[in-house]
């Protein structure tokens, strides 16, 4: 345990510098950083704690419940970089929900992936959590003057570039993770190549419908 501890501290200690950086450049992003370095912490013992649970769910609509609730949260995030953050919360929520209901069930049917919790709940927690990412990156974007295609297209460059450099520069997480667990190489692979592709389509997803949302409520206002 001590030396977990003295890990993560190690670990944390890069963080404190880059924030430290961050706010002599007043870059307004140390503050961030920081809670976002202690919440993280917390929210994984959490984590930890309930996980057993999760993976016990058998029951389809307490699957649904727990995604959902995962759209909403996230979208919680990604609605503070609108200007409109109640309308952009509403319709980052249904985009995501879009990006799951597009991706999950999907892969569940065809056999790509396992329809139980322990496979189902951590990947629509991957959905949502890229999902908010490009929805935000998207949201600052037309923040700044760009349009909606500028924003999506930017929004999906870091999956992207993952896909592109996938096996030369980049051994993602699920490939290692599997690899160590002591699976074969090409079925780590085949389940790495479909999480990339799962997240690709549900960010897309879960852009354009948010964004199309966000259009037609903001021209009925103007109306």
């Amino acid at each position: 345990m001590t030396d977990t501890i003295i890990g993560l501290m190690a670990a944390w200690l890069l963080l404190a510098g880059s924030a430290y950086i961050a706010h002599r450049q007043d870059l307004g992003l140390s503050r961030a950083m920081l809670i976002a370095s202690i919440r993280g912490p917390i929210q994984l013992i959490l984590l930890a704690f309930i996980l057993h649970w999760v993976f016990d769910i058998t029951a389809v609509w307490m699957q649904i419940i727990l995604i959902v609730s995962f759209c909403l949260l996230a979208a919680q995030t990604s609605a503070s970089h609108h200007t409109q953050p109640k309308q952009a919360w509403l319709a980052t929520s249904i985009g995501l929900i879009c990006g799951c209901a597009v991706s999950l069930p999907w892969l569940a049917w065809t056999g790509a992936i396992d329809s139980d919790s322990r496979a189902l709940i951590p990947l629509a927690s991957m959905v949502a959590a890229n999902g908010m990412n490009a929805v935000s990156m998207m949201f600052e974007r037309i923040k700044q003057g760009g349009n909606a295609g500028d924003g999506m297209r930017i929004a999906l460059i870091p999956t992207v570039d993952t896909l592109k450099v996938v096996g030369l520069v980049h051994m993602p997480g699920v490939f290692v993770g599997m690899v160590l667990a002591g699976s074969p190489p090409m079925q780590a692979a085949a389940a790495q190549l479909t999480v990339l592709y799962m997240i690709i389509a549900s960010s897309f997803t879960a852009c354009m419908v948010t964004f199309l949302l966000m259009n037609h409520w903001l021209k009925r206002l103007v109306k």
